[in-house]
């Protein structure tokens, strides 16, 4: 191991241990090498894990860095064999095998691994040379507890390697699997970079469809409730149609589309939420949908009084109205109301 010269090891610790795990057998096979090492314990939840391995990786002098999950244990063979490899120039990442993990924790990985292309999601310690790491592109999350799978998005696909040489084991106080927000958020943004508008457009529709359900069943909650008032005598001027309908059409539509911004902001289009705030985006999404809000009302009341079918069943034409401007609000909450930095 002596070729491969100074190197740092970043061993992630339980949070939830008042003390640092003991030596491991690594640490004691390093110790008796005659190898240069500086060691980092992080005690950190996984959601703010990867902002201090990115603030480690611009602050270390060393090139070699090896970074360790200590709730699982691997054999010192394995850290030796990957460091030799790292140093000797023959790859830049090597990555160790999953680690054990339950059905529900075995299944992520592998649905991890065949949507991002790369080896271990799960790995519990890789070696990688940090002068070969890519920035990490705006758009993607922190992986959270994933750092395997973190740092080999960021290196070309022939220059890691998996190395299965030796298993990983569970120690005692080691937890299961755990899917937490950062995990989930790393993903989200994963799909929406590798997929882009589909991915957008499959999660605004998501979001569309609640509010569809919203929609119809505020619209046949308000016409239940203004069917025995005057205003059902009244006709709206131009489009025609009963003022029940009406009324009944503008609350559900007016519900429908603050719950689908406020959906959208929080999921769809969550990387732009810090772009303005909530107030101006909200008044930014009503004016940039007004025309699709109008094709949706217009289309609800002048349907009726042109076929009969939906003047009998006038959810269905309310149906409609939702179908055609889904095109329009896409295109204006996309490019208009939640613009990222990123296509400014």
């Amino acid at each position: 191991m002596g070729s491969a010269g100074r190197i740092t090891i970043l061993r992630f610790l339980s949070e939830e241990n008042e003390h640092p795990a003991p030596s491991s057998a690594l640490m004691d096979q390093l110790q008796a090498s005659k190898l240069e090492f500086e060691v980092h314990e992080l005690k950190l939840r996984p959601g703010l894990r990867s902002a201090r391995i990115e603030q480690l990786l611009v602050e270390l002098k060393t090139d070699l860095v090896v970074m360790v999950d200590e709730n699982f244990g691997l054999h010192p063979d394995w850290f030796q064999s990957a460091i030799e490899q790292v140093a000797g120039g023959h790859s830049d990442l090597i990555v160790s095998p999953g680690t054990p993990r339950d059905f529900l924790g075995k299944s992520a990985a592998r649905f991890v691994g065949q949507l991002t292309d790369c080896h271990a999601a799960n790995a519990s310690a890789i070696v990688v040379r940090r002068s070969a790491l890519k920035e990490r592109p705006a758009a993607l999350r922190p992986a959270g507890r994933w750092f395997a799978l973190e740092m080999q998005l960021r290196i070309p696909n022939d220059r890691r390697v998996l190395s299965e040489s030796h298993l990983p084991q569970r120690l005692k106080k080691a937890k299961g699997f755990r899917l937490g927000h950062p995990e989930l958020s790393f993903l989200k943004s994963y799909i929406d970079l590798k997929y882009g508008n589909v991915s957008r457009l499959i999660q605004f529709c998501a979001v569309g469809f609640s509010g569809m359900i919203v929609d119809l069943t505020l619209y046949a909650l308000f016409q239940a409730l203004f069917r025995d008032t005057s205003l059902k005598y009244t006709k709206v001027p131009l489009i025609g149609g009963s003022g029940d309908l009406a009324l009944s059409g503008f609350f559900a539509v007016w519900l429908a589309m603050s719950w689908n911004f406020l959906i959208n902001r929080r999921f769809t289009f969550n990387d732009a939420r810090r772009n303005a705030s909530i107030v101006r985006q909200y008044l930014t999404y009503a004016t940039g949908n007004a025309l699709a809000i109008g094709v949706s009302l217009v289309i609800r009341l002048w349907l009726p009084t042109q076929v009969e079918f939906f003047n009998h069943h006038k959810l269905a034409a309310a149906l409609v109205g939702i179908v055609l401007a889904t095109g329009i609000s896409f295109s204006m909450a996309r490019y208009f109301v939640f613009k990222s930095p990123a296509r400014s």
